[in-house]
């Protein structure tokens, strides 16, 4: 297969992608252990928290005590290349965490400390992003 390069990326991506919480501190350093890079680290009475993911995504958390957010799904799903490790490592660290289904794109969900469902799929990225 020949090297792309830069040039052959898309013209466009996802910017931001918002997330109510109700602690930002406990939610960022959850994400934070997963992998995500910190942009913007919260502090006692922060209100944002602000996390980079790989092709310079940025999730936001924002505070929000009266937020709807157990058993919901979150508006975003990830991927990773290593879906085992970090099945393993979700797990490890307490969270509900759903057994990996291996058909098409092999995928589980987990809950994060608000209760959001979040889905995981193995990388199915093609070319240069």
């Amino acid at each position: 297969m020949p090297v792309q390069d830069e040039e052959d990326r898309p013209a466009l991506w996802i910017g931001h992608v918002v997330l109510a919480t109700h602690d930002v501190i406990r939610s960022s350093a959850f994400y934070l252990d997963l992998g995500l890079r910190q942009v913007h680290e919260p502090r006692a009475n922060d209100d944002i928290a602000e996390l980079e993911m790989r092709g310079g995504t940025h999730l936001v958390l924002v505070l929000d005590p009266d937020a709807r957010t157990d058993g919901r799904g979150a508006p975003f799903d990830l991927m990773i290349d290593d879906l085992d490790a970090l099945h393993d490592k979700i797990e490890a660290g307490g969270s509900e965490v759903s057994a990996i289904e291996r058909g098409g794109h092999a995928s589980f969900t987990f809950r994060d400390p608000d209760g959001y469902i979040v889905t995981v799929n193995d990388s199915h990225v093609s070319g240069v992003v």
